[in-house]
């Protein structure tokens, strides 16, 4: 593996463990989804305008009118996948939610073939489906009231990342890191003000800890995880970085759910994490390859 390489999937591995908690921190926040996400977002596209800002503005250079709406229609669904995932939470476990939605890398690695033309290996395709097994295995037991809706919120929630991390993926092609994501966040920030403004969601008289979560969830989950989510679509195929998703933010968010919320894994939820680790392994060994094949 080169230095290059190496430096991409050790940054792909900072976004796990920087979203990871997210679910954990939006659920001690306390307050209505929309209004959760919609000020995620504002805050996230805030950090990151002001480190656009101090950079000198280079990183918008190159944008074009394509370049510009492919990151406007990202911003949309990553504001679909914030509203529909953070309302999972409120009808189902921290574990149902997360595994469901990080089924991501069937739906990428579906729209990568149709949107893209990549070409995926079956070994993929059976790396995938291990990774999956594990998240069955993992989500057996303990239903909740209403838990068949929070699971249909959180399946919209994947579909919509998937989609996301797609058109990320062919922007991200041309575009810098910070410039995508400042108009990807700063689009779903007001694509999720729309909404709020719409149902009528509250935006004032939150108490004081529900701000100091909502905030955390910004600064480390959006603001650091996801921004380098972005940042390995430059070097990983959508699938792989989604499969990365499915494996790590799983066990991160079923682990703190368990320390935090006292939402506790069954011993299945254990044995599911062998065949999801190998499973997301084994992926970005074969998007390793991939790449270093494409760069002979």
């Amino acid at each position: 593996m080169t230095s290059a390489s190496r430096s991409s999937v050790m940054l792909l591995i900072l976004a796990v463990i920087a979203v990871g908690p997210a679910a954990v921190l939006i659920r001690l926040a306390e307050a209505p989804p929309i209004t959760v996400a919609f000020y995620r977002m504002v805050a996230a596209s805030i950090a990151i305008g002001g480190i656009v800002i101090a950079r000198g503005g280079r990183d918008l250079i190159g944008i074009d009118r394509v370049s510009f709406a492919r990151s406007v229609v990202a911003g949309v669904l990553l504001a679909v996948h914030f509203a529909t995932w953070i309302t999972s939470l409120s009808y189902t476990s921290v574990a149902n939610s997360i595994i469901i939605v990080t089924t991501q890398p069937v739906w990428a690695a579906l729209l990568g073939i149709w949107y893209l033309k990549e070409r995926i290996h079956t070994s993929t395709f059976l790396a995938i489906g291990l990774a999956l097994v594990g998240v069955v295995v993992v989500s057996g037991g303990n239903p909740q009231p209403g838990g068949f809706t929070g699971d249909l919120f959180a399946l919209a929630g994947a579909i919509m990342a998937a989609a996301y991390l797609v058109v990320g993926r062919q922007v991200r092609k041309s575009v810098s890191t910070l410039g995508y994501v400042l108009i990807a966040y700063s689009t779903a920030a007001v694509t999720l003000g729309i909404v709020a403004v719409v149902i009528q969601a509250p935006l004032t008289g939150l108490p004081s800890h529900s701000w100091l979560w909502i905030i955390l969830a910004a600064l480390g989950p959006s603001v650091i995880g996801h921004t380098l989510y972005n940042r390995a679509l430059k070097d990983f195929s959508a699938h792989a970085v989604a499969t990365t998703i499915l494996g790590g933010e799983t066990i991160v968010a079923t682990v703190l759910a368990a320390l935090v919320l006292s939402e506790y894994p069954s011993s299945w939820a254990i044995i599911g994490a062998i065949p999801i680790a190998i499973g997301v392994i084994w992926t970005l060994r074969l998007e390793r390859n991939r790449v270093l094949v494409e760069e002979t």
